[in-house]
């Protein structure tokens, strides 16, 4: 049900959203530069630092669709407080931590404090806004998404040279309590939406749109998994690029992304969600493969940014395009549904580097992205049957 509000509780919803959004992105990548060295610091083997890294997409899988039905149930306010607390804790495990398993404790805790902020979040930002606002205020919300994931590590990593394995996470703390006064006075007079009776998860499963919608999530949050263990490689052996160099190539995207994603989020309300998302999944199938036959590092950065784009024509109309699902099958339980979207995100974000790393390994990078294409258009005949 469409709640009465004003512009300026639509805005202050935006902010804290957009914000915890890019805080927890942030705070995600500015421990990926830090955590491989400090972990072998510790003793730690490369199978322990991989099951580090995967705890987070483990837990937030496990946590997200209890928390959506939570959020359905007592409203989106206090699981948003519950992710900020849940940050905190996180960011204090990571300063102190002096063996493998506070380590992989706190990387979990953060898995559980995303699917709390997200999920409630997502919820209580489509609740605030009417249909034909929802593309352009969720892509401003990926926005922060993609400026979070692109200076959580670059950030990361000049604090810990400059002072040390504590201070990123001190500066963390800080960023978790300027989220948290945001979230408390900002948030204090907007209207709240729950249901006494959240439905069951069957809901979800039964209903074939949403789970194509999930279908879609799932794919672009695979696409950058798909380049990261396969593409750096690549690049060092054909190219001789170095770490530097690739690292700021794999920012490419993450700003093409970021900069479309408002303007992709407008369209796709105008032209209609489906049509924005086909044209994404056609975007990147076309481009993917061309990553592993470019004869130049300009011609990967064209190409990388134009991937960029069509991540977000993909992703930014299916956060809208589930809101109006979920209305029109006469449930309003968007925690729940949102819960679907973080489910689907952190399953591609899973699997992606996987396939890609086992079709590799089988021949070559050339044929690992060429059958993730053919995947991708196999996935349009799926999608036909949305209306």
């Amino acid at each position: 049900m469409h709640m009465p509000v004003t512009s300026v509780t639509k805005r202050n919803v935006l902010l804290v959203v957009g914000l915890a959004v890019f805080i927890d992105m942030f705070i995600y990548g500015l421990i990926v530069p830090i955590l491989p060295t400090y972990a072998i610091s510790l003793g730690i083997s490369q199978t322990e630092i991989g099951l580090l890294f995967s705890s987070y997409a483990i837990t937030l899988f496990i946590a997200t669709p209890i928390l959506g039905m939570i959020s359905d149930r007592i409203g989106r306010k206090t699981p948003l407080l519950f992710g900020l607390i849940g940050l905190a804790v996180t960011t204090l495990l990571f300063t102190f931590a002096t063996s493998f398993w506070m380590l992989v404790l706190a990387r979990s805790l953060q898995g559980i404090a995303a699917a709390a902020t997200w999920t409630a979040g997502l919820a209580l930002l489509a609740e605030v806004h009417p249909e034909a606002e929802r593309g352009k205020v969720m892509g401003l919300a990926l926005s922060g998404q993609a400026a979070g994931t692109l200076l959580g590590p670059t950030i990361g990593g000049w604090l810990f040279e400059w002072g040390g394995y504590q201070l990123p996470f001190l500066v963390a703390v800080a960023l978790a309590l300027l989220d948290g006064i945001m979230r408390i006075t900002l948030l204090k007079n907007v209207p709240d939406s729950h249901s006494e009776a959240s439905p069951s998860p069957i809901f979800v499963i039964r209903n074939i749109p949403l789970l194509i919608i999930a279908g879609v999530v799932m794919i672009g949050a695979a696409i950058p998994t798909v380049l990261e263990p396969t593409l750096p490689i690549h690049l060092s052996q054909v190219f001789g690029a170095s770490p530097g160099v690739i690292g700021l190539l794999f920012a490419v995207p993450t700003i093409s992304y970021g900069l479309f994603a408002p303007l992709i989020g407008t369209l796709s309300t105008n032209i209609g969600h489906k049509k924005m998302i086909t044209l994404g999944i056609i975007l990147v199938a076309l481009v993917l493969p061309l990553h592993a036959i470019a004869n130049g590092l300009w011609l990967i950065t064209g190409l990388l940014a134009l991937l960029g784009v069509g991540i977000g024509m993909i992703l930014a109309p299916s956060l809208p395009k589930m809101t109006q699902l979920s209305h029109e099958s006469g449930h309003h339980s968007l925690g729940l549904t949102f819960a679907l979207f973080n489910t689907a995100y952190s399953l591609g974000m899973m699997l992606g580097p996987l396939g890609a790393s086992i079709l590799t390994d089988t021949s070559s990078i050339t044929f690992a992205y060429a059958v993730v294409s053919l995947f991708l258009l196999f996935y349009l005949l799926v999608l036909r049957r949305l209306k």
